[in-house]
């Protein structure tokens, strides 16, 4: 949910490259992925974001609108619709 917020308010992010962090976080484009364990690639990472503004601010419009295209309140809603949808049509197709 952290890395949802930090796109929701705009921020670029440094995550560990685990779970489903790869399928949410563009590496280059809505922040950097790291391999976990790996304090030093941490430690460039973050540098890297501080010390080159633009491609932060590019990363931060990237996350934000990758936030709202797939993560959004009315993406979200609608997947949930279309999945109670998809639900009622198998439930009423079993009958």
């Amino acid at each position: 949910m952290s890395l949802l917020e930090a796109m929701a308010l705009g921020k670029p992010a440094v995550c560990t490259a685990v779970g489903d962090v790869p399928e949410v976080l563009l590496e280059g484009e809505t922040g950097l992925l790291i391999p976990p364990g790996d304090p030093g690639a941490l430690a460039e990472a973050l540098a890297r974001i501080l010390s080159e503004p633009e491609l932060a601010g590019r990363m931060a419009a990237g996350a934000r609108s990758r936030f709202e295209g797939g993560y959004g309140v009315r993406n979200m809603v609608g997947a949930y619709e279309n999945l109670f949808r998809e639900l009622l049509c198998q439930k009423k197709a079993s009958r």
